[in-house]
């Protein structure tokens, strides 16, 4: 059987992915249910990053979490609309998304 050396940078994205798993679990409650709720919200963090790029996929977190609390400020029923609204004003200004992935 061969093994595989997995490079320092997997195992880094692992970690974060990880430490983000645990932050998520001490902040909500699990439920079967809720998947389809938070892969919205992960998808639309993606998009706006860039694809492949994961450090412009924190950022579009970021860009998420923070017009959904301003969203919810003005009004509490606005929360995840601001997101989903900031998200498609920045997909119809950059459609590749922020930082998108350079090839090469």
């Amino acid at each position: 059987m061969e093994t595989v050396a997995v490079k320092k940078p997997a195992k880094a994205k692992t970690w974060i992915i990880a430490i983000a798993g645990v932050f998520l679990a001490v902040r909500t409650n699990f439920d079967p249910a809720i998947g389809p709720a938070r892969l919205i919200f992960g998808f639309e963090a993606v998009i706006i990053g860039g694809l492949g790029n994961m450090w412009g996929t924190l950022v579009g977190g970021v860009i998420l979490g923070v017009s959904q609390a301003i969203g919810a400020q003005i009004d509490p029923g606005w929360q995840l609309l601001a997101g989903h609204i900031v998200f498609l004003a920045i997909l119809a200004v950059r459609p590749q998304g922020l930082f998108p992935k350079v090839s090469g």
